[in-house]
């Protein structure tokens, strides 16, 4: 196993599975973190409720990393630590990391075995199988033990959250981004990019008005007016997005509808793929690479579907 890593001072627990951290010995503000593999319950009212049980991870949290320890990030990335700190960022910008605590032990591992969360897995499995085998491992023995998350009614007082439905769709995410993982090392030289990995890349690509093939999440989609639609999956540090003009227009609607139908989520209620492979030409907007599509064959569930 391994991952750049690099050590850090905990400034503060925003909740179970996010912290504030000083990135360095000079930072003056803290930054916040996205800890991977977790999705501890809510400790304020969003988009999914607030609960009891979002009260206890935050406050488990706090007593495994409080405000002064020292942590040991850990990258999913191999190569240069800089590198790694650019390319691996959620959607709201915050660096994703893993946690090793000062005393050896795995946070993640400890949260997941303690059901302060299940094994959080709707973005990929965990990057190495080694961690994969023993998140799993630890998420069974909570559910074993009918501890935290496990027990809904005993900790919540009713469902807040169908963590086995949930389970299913996030198993059926993770293998379609487990396969894209496998091309990758299987064939690091196949030209299909990753909107987050190859994103300077795909930027060389679109000021060369080139093509690609891109596997990327299908979300935020946005209605710019009557006929002309949006999808933005990248991230605020690494903006892309899918052009569909004329989207309700003829031949292109099928686009629209197979994108909807398909492979966009809409919330955890209508849960899809969420995952394509999206191939045509690209070009900069606003210094950001852009993606035409105007075709259904454009897109696939496999990067080699459409070609000759």
């Amino acid at each position: 196993m391994s991952g750049a890593s690099f050590t850090v001072k905990v400034d503060r627990v925003v909740d179970g599975d996010t912290v504030r951290v000083f990135l360095s010995s000079e930072a003056a503000k803290s930054e916040k973190l996205r800890i991977l593999t977790l999705d501890t319950e809510e400790v304020e009212k969003g988009d999914k409720p607030k609960t009891r049980m979002g009260d206890i991870a935050s406050a488990r949290a706090s007593a495994l990393i409080p405000a002064g320890s020292m942590i040991k990030l850990i990258l999913p990335g191999d190569g240069p630590l800089e590198e790694a700190k650019r390319k691996y960022r959620g959607n709201t910008g915050r660096l994703l990391v893993y946690i090793e605590l000062p005393d050896g032990r795995d946070f993640q591992e400890v949260m997941i075995r303690e059901g302060m969360s299940p094994y959080f897995i709707k973005y990929g499995y965990a990057h190495w199988p080694e961690r994969h085998h023993r998140y799993l491992a630890a998420e069974r023995s909570a559910q074993m033990e009918m501890l935290g998350v496990w027990d809904q009614f005993g900790n919540n007082g009713r469902e807040e959250r169908n963590y086995a439905a949930l389970g299913c769709w996030w198993d059926l995410r993770a293998k379609i981004i487990d396969s894209f993982r496998d091309l990758r090392r299987r064939s690091p030289d196949a030209p299909v990019f990753n909107t987050r990995v190859d994103y300077e890349r795909l930027t060389e690509i679109a000021a060369a008005g080139g093509e690609a093939t891109v596997f990327t999440e299908l979300r935020d989609m946005s209605v710019i007016d009557e006929n002309h639609i949006v999808f933005r999956p990248g991230s605020r540090t690494q903006p892309f997005q899918l052009w569909l003009p004329n989207a309700n227009r003829g031949d292109n609607a099928e686009v629209l509808n197979l994108l909807r139908r398909r492979y966009l989520s809409e919330g955890e209620r209508r849960p899809r793929r969420g995952y394509a492979y999206v191939r045509g030409p690209l070009r900069l907007f606003r210094g950001a690479p852009e993606m035409e599509v105007t075709r259904p064959d454009q897109i696939s569930d496999d990067w080699r579907d459409g070609e000759e």
